[in-house]
């Protein structure tokens, strides 16, 4: 001890768990009383310091949760118009005419293609028998447009 320098070097130690030493020393030299201000000096102090720490750690994990959620909303948008892009191209594959609709004749030339089987398992699409498909996916008009496609889609999906 002696100096203020070396006074503040003790309490610096003794908040950063190095208390023991100090403490006996001046418990020993002076009076048992220290070791009470050494025991309230350290879990007053300590409690504090852990205390706000622990809030800046709290603090920015939530910062990062909300910005984690932000992100994940991001990629759901981003694979719904991934989604959407590639249920255009099957719809814009499936409609031979290019009227925009695809009739239930288009519709059944398709029935036993493979390149429709692909393209449905690529868009993740469970289907037992296509032309119940097709019915599915109208709207009682016997065509089928592009946005009942994507939203037939969507309801087979199950988004």
């Amino acid at each position: 001890y002696g100096t203020f320098t070396r006074t503040f070097l003790t309490m610096f130690e003794t908040l950063f768990a190095n208390w023991g030493p100090p403490c006996r020393v001046v418990v020993e030299n002076i009076s048992e009383w220290f070791s009470l201000f050494f025991l309230c000096y350290r879990c007053v102090l300590g409690f504090a310091v852990l205390n706000v720490v622990n809030a800046v750690f709290v603090q920015q994990t939530m910062k990062t949760a909300s910005s984690d959620e932000e992100l994940a909303f991001k990629q759901k948008e981003r694979d719904v118009a991934l989604y959407t892009r590639k249920v255009k191209k099957l719809f814009m594959t499936m409609d031979s005419s290019g009227d925009g609709t695809i009739n239930k004749e288009e519709f059944a030339k398709l029935v036993n293609s493979p390149m429709l089987k692909f393209w449905m398992g690529q868009l993740e699409l469970e289907y037992h028998d296509l032309m119940s498909l097709f019915e599915f996916l109208d709207n009682g008009d016997g065509e089928i447009t592009l946005m009942e496609f994507i939203d037939g889609a969507g309801r087979l999906k199950g988004g």
